[in-house]
């Protein structure tokens, strides 16, 4: 309860410091993570929405994770790319730390799929993973793992996919052995952004299944795949020999069955 009344008080910091100090006015909330709270904006000239995003108040005396929201911002300044929000400024509202970027007007797959019932065939399936992995190759060749590759944080506008949400995000680190990673979601290496894209794969390809049995079975069994997807699959989510980074993964994508555009 308290750290609910500490939110709702500093929403109200929020809207303050945008109408006494700043050229934006408040919209709406967004959305709350784990450490930090979205909040949509308007610059009052340009009309132009923007993203304004604060640490979580009950956070502000935790210096490892001001440093983590602060290495976020640090990250996208670095990336520089059309499918990410590019940073416009940063501050603190009562001491908590924000920054404003860009607003990426798109539907994520979480709401094209769960929302409005969208389904995506094998060839669209395999087209957008392929979009996504050439988008990861840049990313990682910047020394960067987004570490949460997950239906809500993947956009789509005009064919094109956009990428948000850094806030587990990394600097690659290249002494990881991926024979000895536990947990591959937070594998701080190409293995994390892999296995996301594993399961960001199978959700697309789930959203044309319709189950005829009662009983559960396997991805395997259920979907029904061409024996080379499965197969590209499984090194996805490590059922089989990992790929070696995310340009492999690229190379060997199972494009036979994928059309060249969506």
């Amino acid at each position: 309860m308290l750290s609910l009344l500490a939110e709702t008080k500093y929403h109200k910091h929020v809207k303050a410091f945008l109408e006494n100090n700043t050229d934006y006015r408040y919209i709406e909330e967004l959305g709350v993570g784990s450490y930090g709270v979205a909040y949509l904006i308007e610059h009052s000239g340009s009309h132009k929405k923007y993203v304004l995003k604060r640490m979580k108040a009950k956070h502000r005396s935790k210096e490892k994770l001001r440093q983590k929201f602060n290495l976020e911002i640090q990250l996208l300044k670095e990336i520089g790319l059309l499918n990410t929000p590019s940073v416009i400024s940063q501050g603190e509202i009562e001491n908590i730390p924000f920054y404003i970027m860009d607003f990426i007007e798109g539907q994520t797959f979480e709401q094209a799929i769960f929302r409005d019932g969208n389904t995506f065939s094998l060839d669209q399936s395999l087209s957008i993973t392929k979009q996504l992995l050439e988008y990861v190759v840049i990313l990682h060749n910047k020394g960067i793992v987004h570490r949460d590759l997950r239906i809500p944080n993947i956009l789509f506008k005009d064919d094109q996919l956009y990428i948000i949400d850094f806030g587990l995000a990394s600097y690659i680190d290249k002494n990881i052995q991926s024979e000895v990673i536990d947990n591959p979601k937070r594998a701080q290496n190409h293995i994390s952004d892999l296995y996301f894209i594993g399961h960001f794969l199978l959700f697309l390809l789930y959203s044309t299944y319709t189950p005829t049995i009662k009983k559960e079975r396997s991805w395997q069994q259920e979907l029904q795949l061409p024996e080379p997807v499965v197969h590209y699959i499984e090194r996805l989510l490590l059922l089989g020999e990992p790929f070696s980074s995310a340009e492999e993964a690229l190379s060997l994508m199972p494009l036979e069955y994928a059309s060249s555009t969506r």
